[in-house]
C-alpha cells in the first residue's frame, strides 16, 4: 500500500520582486553586514541619494508602504555603526517605521536611540514579538502599557506576503 499525500495545491507560490538586493557591492548589503567601510564608500560616490528608499518583498509590510529608507533598513538588520553614520553625517531621521524595525533588528542601540523620537505603538509590539525576544514584550508591556493580543502572533506573517 504507497500513501501518497498530495497536499502541493495548498501551498501558494512565492514570487519576490527584486531579490538580488543583497548581491555583493550594493549599499544593501553593506547595511545587512554592518560594513561601516563599503557603506561610506556608497555614500561618497556622486549622485548618491541619502533619501533614497528600497522596495523589495523581502521586507515586512512592503504591500504597504512606498519603500524603506536606509535608516529603516539599519533598524531592520541592527547596523549600528551604519545607523551611526546616517544619523550624524545626513541628520537622517528617525521615523516610527525605524523604531518598529528596531525590535526585529534587536540591536538596543538603535532601539534606545528610537525610543528618543518614536513612541511605541502596536506595531512595536507586533515586531517584539515576532522577534521572538521576552525581553522586548515585557519592555513595553511594562514601560509602555502596551498590550499583548493574540492576533499579533500570526498577524506579521499573514502580511508578509
Amino acid at each position: 500500500m504507497e500513501i501518497k499525500l498530495n497536499k502541493s495545491d495548498d501551498f501558494k507560490e512565492i514570487h519576490f520582486i527584486n531579490i538580488d538586493i543583497h548581491a555583493e557591492n550594493t549599499i544593501y548589503r553593506a547595511i545587512m553586514y554592518n560594513n561601516l567601510e563599503t557603506f561610506i564608500s556608497f555614500t561618497e560616490r556622486e549622485g548618491f541619494d541619502k533619501e533614497q528608499t528600497l522596495e523589495s518583498t523581502l521586507y515586512p509590510y512592503q504591500l504597504f508602504i512606498e519603500g524603506y529608507s536606509l535608516l529603516e533598513l539599519c533598524c531592520y538588520h541592527g547596523a549600528v555603526d551604519c545607523f551611526k553614520f546616517l544619523r550624524t553625517k545626513f541628520n537622517s531621521e528617525i521615523t516610527q517605521k525605524c523604531l518598529d524595525l528596531s525590535f526585529l533588528g534587536g540591536n538596543q542601540e538603535i532601539m534606545s536611540e528610537c525610543l528618543k523620537y518614536q513612541e511605541p505603538n502596536k506595531e512595536s509590539m507586533e515586531y517584539a514579538i515576532v522577534s521572538h525576544n521576552i525581553d522586548f514584550v515585557t519592555f513595553l508591556m511594562n514601560e509602555y502599557n502596551l498590550e499583548i493580543k493574540l492576533s499579533y502572533c500570526g498577524i506579521i506573517i499573514l502580511n508578509h506576503f
